[in-house]
């Protein structure tokens, strides 16, 4: 039988603890034996974690529980991306969920993503998060909300609302993806990816419950100052961008405005440099990205294009 939700979780050097957690949290969803696939890939960890990686260390069984264990595949580091490729690789369910082995879903909540999920009309459900340097909240702490915020066709999404595209805020049918996968060796792979699921999705839906506790916490590589990281991040931003403008579809319009404010904002958060600033908004206006027309889509939004229409004088 095909399970209803895949859960596709990357993992790479996370805290045993965490990783459990995140599974755990799997496991307590109100999900039959058959409905639920569990695929941990390991993206060449130190250490493989001793509670899933048994004896050969590849493409091995979990330990047995609610949903009968599941797969625990192990490769050479390749990054995350490559990881959630491999996982998609091995996917059987209807849904894909990816989630971070950090992080975990919030079983209160994500009952109201099943019920949406079992109806099998939406090609993509998205949901909120929580987000704590704390542990996850007790059951009784979360917020089980379930009202509908939005729905309709993914491009008319992409067209009418502020987009976050991290891959674990929404789930989506497998059979949409086609050849679309994740761009290997790419720091925030998520912005190039989710636009362009979102405009394959005949039907998404978006809920207000709290489905997914997201654990903040230094020490991932987009937290990093480090002179190098920040120019790769820097630079893979404006690489997304200038992907995302090749497409040439009037529903992303709004996505690669937003970025292109968000990576105005980040160059100079992360260099304090106006010299580097200046610089990058030079690519941007020879690239057709500047000016920034004035719309509406947050405050942030605004402030930014109206700053990057004086940098043209500097």
């Amino acid at each position: 039988m095909t399970p209803l939700v895949s859960f596709i979780i990357p993992y790479h050097n996370e805290p045993e603890a965490f990783l459990k957690a995140c599974v755990e949290s799997i496991r307590a969803l109100p999900l039959a034996r058959d409905e639920a696939e569990i695929i941990v890939v390991d993206d060449g960890s130190k250490t493989p974690t001793a509670s899933f990686c048994l004896s050969g260390g590849e493409n091995v069984s979990l330990p047995s529980g609610r949903f009968g264990g599941g797969r625990y595949i192990r490769q050479e580091q390749a990054g995350l991306s490559v990881a959630r490729n491999t996982g998609l690789s091995q996917a059987q369910g209807l849904y894909i969920q990816f989630i971070d082995a950090d992080d975990c879903l919030v079983p209160s909540a994500y009952k109201a993503v099943l019920e949406e999920l079992r109806k099998g009309k939406d090609d993509v459900v998205m949901f909120k998060m929580m987000a704590s340097t704390q542990p996850p909240p007790r059951e009784r702490e979360a917020s089980g909300g379930n009202s509908l915020l939005w729905k309709g066709r993914g491009r008319l999404f992409l067209q009418h609302r502020n987009l976050r595209a991290a891959a674990w805020g929404y789930a989506f049918k497998r059979e949409i993806l086609g050849d679309l996968r994740f761009y290997p060796g790419l720091l925030h792979e998520d912005e190039l990816f989710t636009p362009q699921l979102f405009l394959k999705a005949k039907s998404l839906s978006e809920l207000d419950a709290k489905a997914y506790f997201y654990r903040q916490h230094e020490g991932t590589i987009t937290h990093s100052k480090s002179s190098e990281k920040v120019q790769k991040r820097l630079n893979d931003i404006h690489f997304i961008i200038r992907e995302l403008q090749s497409l040439c579809n009037p529903m992303l319009e709004r996505r690669v405005r937003q970025l292109t404010a968000d990576y105005l904002q980040n160059i100079w958060m992360l260099t304090h440099s106006l010299r580097e600033l200046c610089r990058r908004a030079k690519e941007l206006r020879e690239e057709g990205l500047l000016p920034l027309p004035l719309c509406c889509y947050s405050l942030r939004y605004v402030f930014v294009a109206l700053l990057a229409r004086i940098l043209a004088f500097l």
